[in-house]
């Protein structure tokens, strides 16, 4: 019997009133050495009103076939299926006009059984970017749909959030485009 058909013939039990339940472990991801589905995120910022001190992005990616992970009875009364979650540091390249690079995989992790339950698929949720001024850490980035699809967004910020005086904006413009096509100017103007 493999260890799939042992686990469906014997699915986790909800623990007894005199047991305490065992949390469901995280599991342990491996990268994809194969990874093809690149997209390259591109993004700058516009009319900042001081230095940033920090940028960063991340590839974050969520399983999508929940029944692949077992009940976890110490989450919630009946016990609940989560869905794990990766965040996948990107390597961003700044460019001499400003602008950050980073090439995204889709499919940058490995699908694997890791609780003898079935093949977990994960998928690209999001491309996240964090930038800091000296006062506060902020959030931006694409959904996955998005990013695949290409195209311009632009998100705006209060300034004051920034440094916390008058009202004006930060504009953050991220460009994704597929890595085959030739690179394109970004034009973005901020918003009052």
């Amino acid at each position: 019997m493999s260890m799939h058909s042992a686990a469906r013939a014997n699915p986790p039990q909800a623990p007894s009133l005199l047991t305490a339940p065992a949390p469901v472990a995280a599991p342990v991801v491996k990268l994809n050495p194969h990874a093809r589905d690149g997209h390259v995120l591109s993004f700058h910022f516009d009319d900042l009103p001081q230095a940033l001190t920090q940028v960063a992005a991340t590839a974050d990616f969520q399983v999508a076939n929940i029944e692949c992970v077992p009940v976890d009875y110490g989450k919630a009364i009946g016990g609940v299926r989560l869905a794990p979650r990766h965040s996948l540091p990107l390597s961003l390249n700044r460019g001499d006009d400003g602008r950050y690079v980073a090439i995204v995989h889709v499919d940058a992790l490995l699908d694997e059984d890791y609780y003898g339950l079935g093949v977990c698929r994960w998928e690209l949720t999001t491309a996240t970017v964090h930038f800091h001024s000296p006062s506060t850490h902020f959030v931006g980035g694409l959904k996955a749909e998005r990013l695949i699809a290409g195209g311009e967004t632009v998100q705006y910020y209060l300034t004051r959030d920034s440094r916390r005086s008058r009202a004006r904006w930060i504009t953050c413009t991220a460009k994704p485009r597929p890595i085959s096509t030739s690179p394109r100017p970004v034009r973005s103007s901020p918003w009052y």
